[in-house]
């Protein structure tokens, strides 16, 4: 099966204004996972909002069956990763490909 998207999120400069403006918006509920990140909770597909600074554009993760996995091809197709973290909702990392566009890879935690 071909890796979709499987996760996303807004970076935006105040967590609990964004969470006011989007939550009444489109009718977001939100859990703080810790002080940089709000999860959506009553979306079919996972997202948040992350307190990364103002972006005119969404912080895109693809899902990925094996991080590990996934970190060696991006490597051996030219590209390079920042090092994996970890959150409650699985393993991560940021990938630049082999012409510069960064991109995220998302290994979901068990149940997800």
């Amino acid at each position: 099966m071909p890796t979709e998207l499987g996760y996303y999120t807004l970076s935006v400069k105040d967590l609990d204004r964004a969470a006011a403006f989007y939550g009444p918006l489109f009718g977001w509920e939100f859990t703080r996972e810790h002080e940089t990140y709000l999860h959506v909770t009553n979306s079919t597909l996972p997202m948040g909002l992350n307190a990364g600074g103002p972006s005119s554009q969404p912080n895109l993760y693809y899902k990925v069956d094996d991080l590990d996995a996934a970190i060696a091809r991006v490597h051996e197709l030219g590209g390079t990763t920042d090092e994996p973290y970890e959150s409650k909702s699985g393993r991560g990392c940021a990938c630049t490909d082999d012409q510069g566009t960064v991109i995220s890879i998302w290994q979901p935690a068990p149940g997800l």
